[in-house]
C-alpha cells in the first residue's frame, strides 16, 4: 500500500526553502539543505516542486499577493468625502502602518525580492509590484485632486513618481535593519512630508510662485516605466 501524502509537507517545504534561501539566495541555495530542515526526503520535495526556482516562485507569489491585499486596501474609490478627512488620514495610516510591520515581519523575504532572490531571473517580479503600486498612488492622487484634498495644479505624474519612489526608498531601508524602528514613528513622518512639505509657511509662498516658473509636466508616457526600464526626466530649457 502507497504511503499516504503527508498534508504539511508542502507548507514544512516551504518554510524551510525560505529560510535557506535567505541565507544563501537562490542561485547557491541546495535542495539538500532544504530537505534536510524540514525533515522530508528529496523524493518529497520533488513531489511538490519540479525545482527550487519553482519553490521560490511559489515564496514570491505569496508574498506578493499580501502586499497586493494592502494594494487593494487603498483602492481610490473608497476614499472618504473631504468632511471625514481626519478620519481618512488616521484609516490611511494605520494601513500603512500595518503594510510597513509586515514588511519588518517579512523582511527576510523582503531584501530577497529586492534583490531578484540573489539571481538576475526574477529581478523582474519586484519592479513589476512597484509600478502597480505607482499606478495606483496616480488614481488614488488623481481622484484626491477631484475631491479637493489636493491642490488642483498637482502634477499627479510626477507626484506619483516621487511618493512611489520615496516609499520603496524607505520599505527598502526598513528591511535592512537589524533592530526594529518605531515604524509608527516612521510611517508618521512620511504621511507629514507628503501632506504638508519640508517647507515652513514662510517659504511656501516663495515656494509656489518660484516652482509654477520652471516646472515642466512629465508627460504620462514618460513616467509610465517598464520594468527594469529607465526613468527619464525632462529639465526645463
Amino acid at each position: 500500500m502507497a504511503r499516504p501524502v503527508d498534508p504539511h509537507a508542502k507548507i514544512e517545504l516551504l518554510r524551510a526553502a525560505e529560510a535557506v534561501f535567505v541565507e544563501h539566495g537562490l542561485e547557491k541555495a541546495h535542495v539538500e539543505e532544504i530537505t534536510a530542515r524540514a525533515g522530508k526526503s528529496k523524493g518529497s520535495f520533488y513531489l511538490h516542486f519540479s525545482s527550487k526556482e519553482e519553490a521560490f516562485r511559489q515564496i514570491v507569489e505569496t508574498t506578493i499577493a499580501r502586499l497586493a491585499g494592502y494594494l487593494e486596501q487603498m483602492e481610490p474609490a473608497s476614499l472618504p468625502e473631504p468632511a471625514d478627512l481626519s478620519e481618512m488620514i488616521e484609516s490611511w495610516f494605520e494601513l500603512e502602518v500595518e503594510l510597513f510591520e509586515f514588511l519588518w515581519q517579512n523582511r527576510g523575504v523582503m531584501r530577497l525580492l529586492l534583490q531578484g532572490g540573489g539571481s538576475a531571473d526574477f529581478g523582474y517580479l519586484i519592479d513589476a509590484f512597484a509600478e502597480r503600486a505607482r499606478e495606483r498612488t496616480k488614481e488614488w492622487l488623481r481622484l484626491s485632486v477631484e475631491r479637493g484634498h489636493y491642490r488642483k495644479d498637482l502634477d499627479v505624474e510626477v507626484a506619483s513618481l516621487v511618493i512611489s519612489g520615496a516609499y520603496d526608498r524607505l520599505a527598502r531601508a526598513l528591511v535592512r535593519l537589524d533592530k526594529k524602528p518605531d515604524i509608527r514613528g516612521w510611517v508618521r513622518g512620511a504621511q507629514r512630508v507628503l501632506l504638508i512639505g519640508c517647507c515652513a509657511p514662510a517659504v511656501r509662498e516663495v515656494v509656489d510662485q518660484s516652482v509654477s516658473e520652471f516646472v515642466e509636466p512629465i508627460p504620462a508616457s514618460a513616467a509610465s516605466v517598464k520594468p527594469g526600464g529607465a526613468r527619464k526626466f525632462r529639465r526645463p530649457a
